[in-house]
C-alpha cells in the first residue's frame, strides 16, 4: 500500500470539510512531466510548380545555414530573366537617345516621359524575373538535421507541397505542464532535474520562460527550461519525468 498516497487523499479530505487549499510537497508527488523539443524547427514547402532537380539530403543527415537543401529545374525561368535582361537594355538606350534629342529639342516631352517610364517597367521586369529564379533554390535557414525527406529528387511538385522536415537539434528547450497554483514559485531561473526515459539519466535544467496563460479547464500553465549542461546525446522528442521543489 502506498502509504504517503492514502495520507494524501486524508489531507485533501479533511481540507475539503475545512475549506482549506491542499498543494503537494513537490511536483515529483504530481508525476510532472516533460518533454525535449527543438527551439527551431519548420516544414520545408515549395513556392512554385516545377520539377526537382536536386534534393540529396536524407533523414537524419546534417547541414549548415545557406546550405542548399533543394533546387529545381527552371529553364524557363532562365529563360524569362533573359528575355526581361535584353529589353531593359533596349528600353534604357533608347530612353538615353531620347534624352539627347530632347537636349536638341527634336522630340516633345511626352514622348520622353514614355521612354522613362518604359524603362522603368522594363527594370521591373527584370526585379521580378529575379524574384521568381530565386525560387528556384531553398536555402538552408539554420544549421541542423533532417527530421524527414517527404520529396525525391526529379519529382513534380507544386506550390505548398511539403519537401523537408527540418529542425536544429543543437538549440534544445524543455517543456512541461505545472499546477498553476504554484505559479509564484515558478521563477525564471529556477533550477529542476529531468529524468529522461530514453538515457535514464538526470539532466540539470533552469526555468526560462512561463506560458503566456493558464489553461482554466486543467488549471495549469506551461513552463519552458533549458539544460544547463548540453550534452550530445539529447534529442528532441525525448520525455521523461521532472523533479521540482514546491512548497506547500
Amino acid at each position: 500500500m502506498n502509504y504517503h498516497s492514502v495520507f494524501y487523499r486524508i489531507l485533501c479530505f479533511v481540507s475539503v470539510l475545512w475549506g482549506m487549499p491542499v498543494w503537494a510537497e513537490t511536483a515529483a508527488d504530481l508525476h510532472l512531466r516533460a518533454q525535449v523539443k527543438a527551439l527551431q524547427s519548420t516544414l520545408i514547402a515549395s513556392e512554385m510548380n516545377a520539377r526537382i532537380n536536386q534534393l540529396k539530403l536524407r533523414d537524419g543527415e546534417r547541414f549548415n545555414e545557406g546550405q542548399v537543401l533543394v533546387s529545381f529545374l527552371c529553364t524557363l525561368e532562365k529563360a524569362q530573366l533573359n528575355k526581361a535582361q535584353a529589353t531593359l537594355e533596349k528600353t534604357v538606350k533608347t530612353y538615353e537617345v531620347k534624352q539627347r534629342l530632347e537636349v536638341l529639342h527634336s522630340i516633345g516631352a511626352l514622348e520622353l516621359a514614355v521612354a522613362k517610364a518604359e524603362a522603368a517597367e522594363a527594370r521591373a521586369d527584370v526585379e521580378v524575373a529575379h524574384a521568381v529564379l530565386e525560387r528556384c533554390v531553398i536555402k538552408a535557414p539554420f544549421s541542423g538535421k533532417v527530421t524527414e525527406a517527404i520529396a525525391r529528387a526529379y519529382q513534380t511538385v507544386r506550390a505548398g507541397d511539403p519537401l523537408l522536415e527540418i529542425l536544429d537539434d543543437k538549440a534544445l528547450e524543455i517543456e512541461f505542464m505545472a499546477p498553476s497554483k504554484a505559479l509564484l514559485q515558478l521563477t525564471i531561473g529556477k533550477h529542476f532535474q529531468v529524468i529522461l526515459d530514453e538515457t535514464n539519466k538526470s539532466y540539470e535544467a533552469e526555468i526560462v520562460r512561463l506560458g503566456g496563460k493558464v489553461d482554466p479547464v486543467s488549471q495549469t500553465i506551461k513552463v519552458y527550461g533549458r539544460f544547463v549542461n548540453k550534452s550530445a546525446e539529447l534529442l528532441p522528442g525525448m520525455s521523461g519525468a521532472v523533479e521540482l521543489s514546491i512548497t506547500p
